[in-house]
């Protein structure tokens, strides 16, 4: 079965949250209510496994057709006022109601055929960077490869259902009644459990003091002996929530300090997993200091972590008391066991997958590959997804460092840190690492698939350093470096992560060149590991880097990120960016509610950053280039049945909640 890219795909009408609660406001409908219908998803490819909330939704729509039909036809009579006509519309109304009667059966007859296809067992596998880790700890972690490995384990307050098209469905809590701009009140309602192991001995109920103890920790971010802890890079964000309260067991209300745009993207970001304060009280700094102790573990999903080894890769099982229902009428998870072999080579991923050592075929595995193995397997699933990771280039605008040399911090001249920019060449870096199967992208926070909230495309192939005219660019970027006064013969070192190279051996030898080539300048690349980057980034030492990962947008409204690092106390400001028109912008989006007019002020801010816009020349240009995302090929095998919402961007695999594998299927590894 071939699927066509997920941002592409024709979808069912939805309403987005904002849409929900606008239409429940207008129509006096209870914003409590809207728990009952915000979990509504488009897994119309024949997904087994969601057929039970389609054939719901479909009767809610059948019953909401049926009343607005009723409506139209009673104005009609009204206003005619003939009873014949009545009489026509009585007939009209009682045919609609046996043909919605019999649609109804057909949905509830497909849901039984479905459910009867239901297997249960198996153990689902992927590849996986395996060294590419930072925390297990749910409030310090930001790498990607973590929050997807998490995503099996734990569980948010509420989750995004389809985040591409900002749908949100309950997860720990039922989706928040929202009384006024500043209140959300979640009910955690769903019967959330904690696991039956040490410290949650008994698996007890998920508490409103439980969320409480998890939004106090993140704001207040201090280590176990109270200093201020600079791990928590997402303090930020929770610091939105002004107050909490917390009126009974079942019931935790969040307030903001004035109209805030960006704070239900706070529950919803990742890596706000919810775990338990016996967790939080009992590993305390271990989570920091032992980042690779997987022990150190307390979550609420279907998978409990049993082993992880950077060299081998990550090990989960089913969790027994998991407390969300299959559509089978037990619980989830339908199958045992998930695990992700550490693979970074994408030959071995190849390989793995034809031999079934895999069963889902993904990053790094190359598109020219995973086309050769659709043409070999023709009736395995294939699909693409925007690889979520940009990448991006970085710049310490930090006055106080004194730069690698001693020298002097270089990127502090603007026109040195344009210069660097405008020698990337993102068609060249796309060709490198995806073998062309990608697109320029402008900045890291509105990547070219978030294309309401990107710069139109032809305006960003006229922006200098994405424009393809080579020559152009690299002229302007020479006359920027001359014009900066620096000396080249100092040469620039920068960093560089080493799963970058390790990914695509000899990509640093090309940016070695591509640096060389347009502005004749001699760049040295000191190879490190994330953790030593991660370091770099905290003490203010960053040296710069050139085209490499960064991590996925957290949601598609760029307003929190240009808070959290273009504003001068934004939480991961680490680069010392300190414009004050780029931080006014951030902060009037943040408490402008209406989506259009942050549009209007997303694209301002596109162009002050790329230091286009007419007003502000090069003063405010970002510390955060993007180059490139990439188009990332999907495989899995016939016998593994998962909703297409597990094609999203980035941070999606908590939707594997609902995958089931046949395990009697004939090609199913025994």
């Amino acid at each position: 079965m071939a699927e066509r890219n997920y941002w592409q795909r024709m979808r069912r009408k939805q309403m987005s949250r904002r849409a929900l609660l606008r239409a429940s406001g207008r129509a006096g409908v209870g914003a409590a209510g809207l728990a009952l219908v915000g979990c509504g998803d488009d897994d119309d490819d024949g997904q087994q496994s969601a057929a039970q909330a389609a054939a719901q939704r479909q009767q809610q729509q059948q019953a909401m057709q049926q009343q607005g039909q009723q409506q139209q036809q009673q104005q009609a009579m009204q206003q005619q006022g003939q009873q014949g006509q009545q009489e026509a519309a009585a007939d009209s109304q009682a045919g609609q109601a046996e043909q919605q009667e019999q649609s109804a059966a057909d949905a509830e007859e497909q849901q039984q055929a479905a459910v009867a296809e239901i297997v249960r067992g198996g153990n689902l596998t992927f590849s996986t960077p395996a060294a590419t880790h930072d925390y297990f700890d749910p409030g310090r972690g930001v790498f990607g490869p973590t929050q997807f490995w998490m995503g099996f384990y734990m569980n948010y307050l509420i989750r995004y259902r389809n985040k591409e098209q900002d749908i949100a469905e309950p997860d720990i809590a039922s989706l928040p009644e929202i009384p006024d701009d500043e209140t959300y009140i979640f009910k955690i309602d769903q019967g959330a459990r904690f696991w039956d192991q040490y410290p949650t001995e008994g698996g007890r109920l998920v508490t409103s003091e439980d969320i409480r103890v998890n939004y106090e920790r993140q704001i207040e971010a201090k280590d176990a002996s109270g200093a201020d802890d600079g791990t928590y890079l997402s303090a930020g964000a929770f610091r939105r929530t002004a107050s909490m309260d917390v009126p009974d067991d079942e019931t935790w209300i969040a307030k903001t300090d004035g109209p805030d745009a960006t704070w239900l993207g706070v529950p919803l970001r990742p890596f706000s997993w919810i775990t338990s304060p016996e967790a939080i009280s009992e590993f305390g700094d271990r989570w920091r200091d032992e980042a690779g102790n997987l022990e150190l573990s307390s979550g609420t999903g279907p998978f409990i972590p049993h082993s992880y080894d950077p060299d081998i890769g990550i090990g989960m099982s089913r969790n027994p008391n998991y407390w969300k229902m299959g559509v089978d009428g037990q619980p989830l998870p339908y199958y045992d066991e998930v695990t992700l072999a550490n693979m970074e080579d994408p030959t071995t991923v190849d390989a793995a997958y034809r031999s079934k050592e895999i069963l889902n075929g993904r990053f790094p595995l190359t598109t020219l590959q995973a086309e050769g193995i659709a043409e070999d397997f023709p009736d395995h699933n294939y699909g693409q997804i925007a690889f979520g990771f940009t990448i991006i280039t970085l710049v310490n605008y930090n006055p106080d460092w004194p730069g690698e040399d001693g020298l002097g911090n270089p990127w502090v001249d603007r026109r040195f840190a344009k210069a660097l920019g405008m020698a990337v060449d993102p068609y060249l870096m796309i060709d490198t690492v995806y073998l062309g199967s990608g697109k320029p992208t402008g900045l890291h926070d509105t990547p070219w698939y978030s294309s309401y909230w990107a710069l139109p495309e032809e305006e960003l192939l006229q922006t200098p350093g994405f424009r393809p005219d080579r020559d152009t660019d690299v002229a302007e970027a020479r006359a920027l470096l001359e014009a900066s006064g620096y000396d080249k013969s100092r040469g620039l070192r920068m960093i560089a992560p080493d799963l970058w190279e390790a990914s695509y051996p000899g990509v640093l030898e090309t940016e070695v060149g591509m640096y060389k080539n347009a502005l004749d300048l001699d760049v040295e690349f000191d190879v490190q590991p994330y953790t030593v980057i991660l370091q770099r980034f905290v003490d203010g030492t960053y040296p710069g880097s050139g085209p490499q990962w960064g991590n996925p947008p957290a949601e598609l409204d760029p307003t929190a990120p240009y808070n959290d690092f273009f504003t001068p106390e934004g939480s991961v400001n680490t680069l010392s960016y300190d414009y004050p028109p780029m931080a006014e912008i951030a902060y009037k989006m943040r408490v402008t509610l209406d989506r259009e007019e942050r549009w209007a002020m997303a694209q301002d801010a596109q162009r002050l950053l790329l230091g286009t816009h007419p007003d502000h020349g090069l003063d405010g240009i970002t510390t955060i280039p993007g180059v490139m995302n990439g188009i990332s090929p999907v495989l899995w095998w016939p016998f593994v049945h998962h909703s297409e919402d597990t094609l999203q961007f980035a941070h999606a695999s908590h939707r594997y909640d609902e995958t089931w594998i046949d395990v009697n299927h004939p090609d199913y590894p025994a």
